[in-house]
Order: C-alpha cells, then structure tokens, then sequence
C-alpha cells in the first residue's frame, strides 16, 4: 500500500492510494458514512410552541442540526452505566426560547450542561410572528447513521485513475475533525475485524 499527495483542508481530507483492494477502501467509506458516532438531538420537550410548524415538525428540524461532539465525553445510551436513564456521560441537554417577530436560528440552542454546540450558528430553524413564541428543552445521545441519517459525521468517496491508483476524500460535516473521523472509522473497522476473529475461533 502507497500513499502520497495527503492534503486537510479544514474539514476535507484528500490523497492518493495505490497497492489496495477495493474491499478495503470500500470499507472505510462505509465505516466514514455509518459508523462514526456523534451528538444529535433526539427527543424534544415543548414548554411552548405557538409558531407555524408542528412539535414533530420542529423537532425533526432540530434533529438535522449538526452538534459539535467530544467522542471521549460521551458513551454510547446502549453501553453507559445509567442503563438507558440519561445521565450526563451519555445524554447532552439544550434549551432553546425565542419570541418573535424574527427568525429563530441554530445558534439560540444553547447547551444546559456540557460545552457542546451547533457546528453553524445561522441554520434557520423556524421564522415566528410577533405574538408567537418557542420555549423548548432538548436532549441529544450519541448514535451513527447507520441507525439514522441526523447522525452522518461525514462522507467518503474514492476515483480510480488510469495508473490504477485511488484518489481518494474524506468529508467532516464539522461534529468531529476529520482527522478524528477518521481514527474512529478505523478503530470501529478494527473493532469489527476482532469480533469476526473471535466467533470464527
């Protein structure tokens, strides 16, 4: 296996891969694309809402906010030790209020514990009249996307070249720093790999 022309560019990575079946670079596209957990928001508790979209409306706009995520700070909800409970190893909460008139931006969730935060602060999520109004808590888990796309960290994609080489990018969409992303793309890989040993001894 060769590699050359590595270049980061903020969130995208890019280089050149020779000597390498299609099977593995196959598989770091999909462990990039499913595999890779970060922070979505995945229950919402309305105090108020009187603007013109619907709770699960709302909700599962809220849902598609990408959340900066600290992967060492959180467990999964399946594995943490509250067992499902929501404790603060696992579960982030965010509140957000908002009286109109104006546009309600991602920037107004703000985190109730924790430092996490939306990765783009101007995401229009509702737009509220004069006399309306949105008080909401919110409360995001880490997941991948294999479970649900609001929980995509990222996308990958390879190009075979005449030399029989691959350029080959990788994309964060801002959770994670790709370098990041992709160190957990190949310890999920290698996590796998050992299962698989483990049942065929």
């Amino acid at each position: 296996m060769k590699i050359k022309n590595v270049n980061q560019d903020g969130n995208r990575l890019s280089f050149n891969i020779k000597d390498v079946d299609t099977q593995l670079l196959n598989a770091l596209r999909r462990m990039v694309v499913s595999e890779v957990p970060v922070l979505a928001i995945e229950m919402v508790k309305y105090n108020t809402n009187t603007s013109i979209l619907s709770d699960e409306f709302l909700a599962h706009r809220l849902g598609l906010v990408p959340l900066k995520t600290d992967i060492k700070m959180y467990n999964q909800v399946s594995e943490c030790s509250c067992k499902g409970k929501g404790c603060g190893k696992c579960t982030l909460r965010m509140t957000l209020t908002a009286d109109g008139p104006g546009t309600v931006y991602s920037s107004e969730l703000k985190p109730a514990d924790g430092e996490s935060k939306p990765v783009y602060d101007t995401i229009p999520l509702v737009k509220l009249t004069p006399s309306q109004r949105v008080d909401l808590e919110a409360t995001a888990q880490l997941g991948t996307a294999k479970d649900h796309a609001k929980w995509q960290a990222g996308l990958a994609s390879y190009e075979e070249k005449e030399d029989k080489s691959y350029d080959y990018l990788i994309e964060s969409y801002g959770q994670l720093p790709v370098k990041t992303m992709v160190e957990a793309a190949f310890s999920t890989f290698e996590g796998k790999l050992k299962q698989l040993k483990e049942k065929l001894k």
